[in-house]
């Protein structure tokens, strides 16, 4: 299983993306759960496929606020 740590910049662009930082805007905006983003904001690893996972959503969210 391959892991990465995410860049701190990274994280702060994603948190923008969301209305507010609850449970159900993490999932309906990211894709991600509460647990994932405790350890990206934390700097700890994820799982590749859940950052492939989360770019994909995040690019979706870009896309839909403008």
């Amino acid at each position: 299983m391959t892991m990465i740590i995410v860049d701190p910049e990274q994280v702060r662009r994603l948190r923008d993306l969301l209305p507010a930082l609850t449970k159900a805007h993490l999932q309906d905006t990211l894709g991600i759960s509460e647990t994932t983003w405790v350890r990206l904001r934390d700097r700890r690893p994820i799982r590749l496929s859940t950052y492939e996972r989360l770019l994909k959503r995040s690019t979706v969210a870009v896309v839909g606020r403008r």
